[in-house]
């Protein structure tokens, strides 16, 4: 396990090859971006690099005792602070303050993986910040988030953040390919659907997504006809698995997504769903392109939603009114 292993964060990976090399590693730090990116992996990587027994331009060597411990989750000094349910709770956030100020074991560094952090409410914030603003000389800390806005300002600033980008579409169907043998079609497919993560790529149960898309694609169709009681129904239905309501937006994205493509194009090579141009072909004309791009719009703005917890209720309900509505 070493930096090699990482796919597609080449700025993130030279950052820290760059800090271990000069002896300049922060005392924290915030690693930003989509779940399943490969955060955690990048700080595994990252502790393993730092205690390895004979480290080399990739990191960690993979072969020694401390880096064989890293990788199997079994170092002494390497810890993972979890949510306990919903949050991080205070007490949780105080014994891992009273082992990182406890002297490494076997290790030159003792370090804290924090994963899901914006799971720390601000009580539990608070009481880490001290650690963050006076961490002993051989600690550090690395939280990881996919949501960095949620945390307190005081917290954010006390960490050298480091951005991990989706990961693009070209490169996560080629890791399938050669990961799971799927086809070329269902490659591309879950690389579209996966928000650039190579983790929910993996994950991902592609024929369970495609009766998603049929899922999604019954609804689009039947919205005009309905009452709004029935609407209604609907959402609070769909809401009730909040992750399977976050893949039909998902879908719906790129189905729209397609629809943009194959009008301006022609081109169905181009599709996340080439068995959907029939449809897409039988619908030209019904829709302009100004509606497409608010409906577009509608179901962003309803994923952004969940991801800040909003009620999935209320996000789904609100969404097919005004799809209905258009």
């Amino acid at each position: 396990m070493n930096f090699s292993s990482i796919i597609g964060h080449d700025r993130p990976v030279s950052i820290l090859k760059r800090a271990i090399l000069n002896n300049a590693v922060a005392h924290a730090y915030l690693f930003s971006g989509e779940r399943g990116i490969g955060k955690r992996l990048t700080a595994y990587v990252f502790a393993a690099a730092l205690n390895c027994q004979a480290a080399g331009p990739a990191g960690g060597c993979g072969v020694c005792s401390s880096c064989r411990k890293t990788a199997s989750g079994t170092h002494p000094d390497v810890h993972l602070l979890s949510p306990d349910g919903a949050e991080i709770k205070i007490d949780q956030v105080r014994a891992a303050q009273s082992e990182l100020s406890l002297k490494p074991f076997e290790g030159q560094k003792k370090v804290l993986i924090v994963e899901s952090a914006e799971a720390m409410n601000d009580a539990s914030q608070n009481a880490f910040l001290k650690t963050l603003e006076e961490p002993p000389g051989d600690a550090l800390i690395i939280l990881i988030s996919a949501m960095p806005q949620s945390f307190l300002p005081t917290v954010r600033s006390r960490c050298q953040e480091l951005k991990f980008q989706p990961l693009a579409r070209p490169v996560l169907a080629e890791v399938l390919l050669e990961k799971r043998g799927l086809d070329a079609g269902d490659a591309w497919f879950a690389a579209a659907l996966s928000r650039g993560s190579l983790g929910r790529a993996l994950d991902m149960d592609v024929e369970k997504e495609k009766k998603d898309r049929e899922q999604f694609l019954a609804v689009w169709e039947g919205l005009g006809g309905m009452r709004n009681d029935e609407i209604l129904a609907l959402a609070g239905g769909i809401a009730k698995d909040r992750e399977g309501f976050d893949r039909i937006l998902d879908i719906g994205i790129e189905w729209l997504r397609d629809r943009l493509i194959y009008q301006e194009t022609g081109d169905e090579r181009l599709l996340v769903f080439p068995g959907g141009v029939d449809q897409i072909r039988s619908e030209q004309g019904r829709f302009s392109l100004p509606k497409t791009l608010r409906d577009v719009g509608l179901l962003t703005l309803s994923r952004d939603l969940l991801e800040r917890r909003v009620s999935a209720q209320l996000v789904a309900e609100n969404l097919f009114l005004k799809l209905r509505r258009a």
